[in-house]
């Protein structure tokens, strides 16, 4: 029963660690305030293929000429993709804002009937490549759903923000909380080694009759590991960059492992041998 309870607690905390690793800037955004527009913090009432959609509208924007592809953005896989938002009634748009990919075009519709959308605004190809603001005022938008498409291009179609207003406030576009974001390869790299390494160290120094709390420091390993696979969703297949830390990491682990099979057969023999 004591060791139920271990593991459903180690359980625990690895997805809480998972999900620290995995999106640790969505807690800084805060509260939506009077001006941030309508679906500031609020997730889409459906989407189709677009990654990581919490990050539309956390309130959290990657800085001008950031990569495209970094744990700041939501990538939509093709021109096909979007993202829908229920605003909760029919409600005009004036005001529009998103930071998106720079050499891309990205689209707003609206709809008051959930299946047919008018376009009311499209942000254009920036001059600069990277991340890139655009806003739009004085908009004649009017709907209940809101749908955000990507098209033209490269074909990389990335957003970090996405914001709309009623009526536009003084400032405009809202506040956001701006960082530099890590590339998805860098990011995955860092999570390997420090799953590898949190991993190594624990199998070589669990032992049976350590304290409890000392066992459940399996759940950084494990949240570590939880927080890398949902990262190597982002880029697999995995690129060579990648994939050379994911070899090495795994033989760390096994080489961990062996290692610490072949000190308890030692410890084992020895005890034998003395009780003999």
């Amino acid at each position: 029963m004591k060791r139920a309870r271990l593991i459903c607690a180690a359980a625990l905390l690895a997805v809480a660690a998972g999900g620290a690793c995995s999106g640790v800037a969505t807690s800084l955004g805060g509260r939506p305030g009077p001006e941030a527009g309508l679906i500031r913090g609020k997730q889409p009432l459906r989407s189709h293929g677009v990654t990581h959609v919490d990050r539309l509208t956390d309130g959290i924007a990657a800085l001008p000429d950031d990569p495209a592809l970094t744990d700041l953005s939501s990538q939509f896989a093709s021109s096909e993709a979007f993202a829908i938002y229920d605003l909760g009634e029919v409600t005009p748009i004036a005001c529009a804002a998103v930071v998106a990919d720079g050499d891309d075009r990205y689209t707003l519709a609206a709809s008051t009937d959930g299946t047919t959308f008018a376009p009311f605004w499209t942000a254009g190809a920036a001059e600069d490549r990277g991340m890139q603001p655009r806003m739009g005022r004085d908009l004649a938008g009017r709907g209940r759903w809101l749908r955000l498409t990507a098209a033209e291009g490269d074909g990389v179609y990335a957003v970090s923000e996405v914001a709309v207003a009623a009526a536009c406030p003084p400032r405009w576009p809202p506040a956001l909380a701006l960082q530099h974001g890590t590339p998805l390869e860098r990011s995955a790299q860092v999570k390997t080694w420090a799953f590898a390494a949190f991993a190594a160290a624990f199998i070589l120094a669990y032992r049976r009759r350590s304290p409890d709390f000392i066992k459940l420091l399996v759940a950084i390993p494990m949240g570590l590991g939880l927080a890398l696979f949902v990262q190597l969703a982002d880029v697999w297949p995995p690129p060579p960059s990648v994939a050379g830390p994911l070899a090495a990491a795994f033989a760390i682990v096994a080489g961990a492992t062996a290692i610490r099979v072949i000190v308890n057969r030692i410890r084992r023999r020895r005890r034998e041998g003395r009780s003999a």
